[in-house]
């Protein structure tokens, strides 16, 4: 990351984002959004999110700013109407207090490309004193108290997740990152096998449990499973792809709302 750089896109997409609802040309409204727009695409393709980059210059300022000029061709150009004062000033408020819990909420983020944090690799359960506990790990074994604990959280059958019955899991020690990898059998159709799913790390005299993130499967399995060698796209198209197809329905909608806008004439 560039920060000089991050501020500096950052203040013009303040600026331009009041100059947008300021100025009363709507067509220069429109080409303030589609600049707007464009600089988030930047900071996307700053921030090493290469797809959602194009995504944002693609739609957001390539065809949202093509159908906006193409919906101003049935309205007027200039805005006429007065500003309500008191509405400006309520709109005003909730946008600062907005601002202010999304700095608030900032903090517990971790740090940003962080490979081992929560989103990245894995999210810690709980953890519980040893006591014995490794010694049946190193046997293969998953400890009962480990079981309850994780059973406990709702990691249940119930709940669409894999058993901890015997013979449905396999303990395998991983001197890389030196704990244990719980293997569970995830009774898929196509890909049986086993997946990792929990990590035991032990640490001063406590056992930490680990539940792996999703991300970690579509880095080591998606060339395998879904035959994409690139992980953005066999998640977008492959593990998530229901999410979108809700985005592409999305984008159809609107695109339908605004050629119905133009078949309307103009309007008053």
């Amino acid at each position: 990351m560039i920060v000089p750089l991050d501020i500096a896109l950052i203040i013009f997409l303040i600026v331009s984002a009041v100059s947008a609802l300021i100025v009363r040309d709507l067509l220069a409204s429109i080409a303030i959004l589609g600049t707007y727009t464009f600089v988030m695409a930047c900071i996307y393709v700053q921030m090493n999110s290469v797809d959602v980059g194009f995504t944002e210059a693609a739609i957001g300022a390539g065809a949202s700013t093509a159908l906006m000029v193409a919906s101003l061709t049935r309205l007027r150009r200039f805005d006429t109407s007065r500003i309500n004062a008191s509405k400006a000033v309520v709109g005003a408020m909730a946008v600062f207090m907005l601002a202010g819990l999304f700095i608030y909420v900032v903090e517990d983020m971790p740090p940003f490309g962080d490979p081992e944090s929560p989103p990245n690799k894995w999210i810690e359960l709980f953890s519980l004193e040893d006591r014995g506990l490794s010694a049946k790990l190193e046997s293969g074994v998953l400890p009962k108290e480990i079981k309850s604990r994780i059973e406990s959280l709702g990691y249940t059958t119930s709940n669409n997740w894999p058993p901890l019955e015997d013979g449905t899991y396999r303990v395998v020690w991983n001197e890389e990152e030196h704990g244990w990898e719980v293997l569970i059998e995830k009774n898929e159709k196509f890909f049986p096998n086993l997946e990792k799913l929990y990590f035991i790390e032990p640490s001063n005299g406590e056992l930490k449990v680990y539940r792996y993130s999703i991300p970690v499967r579509w880095e080591e399995k998606c060339e395998e499973e879904m035959n994409t060698p690139n992980m953005v796209t066999a998640g977008l198209a492959d593990y998530r792809g229901y999410d979108t197809l809700g985005e592409t329905v999305v984008i159809f909608t609107a695109a339908v709302s605004v050629a119905a806008l133009l078949r309307r004439g103009y309007l008053e």
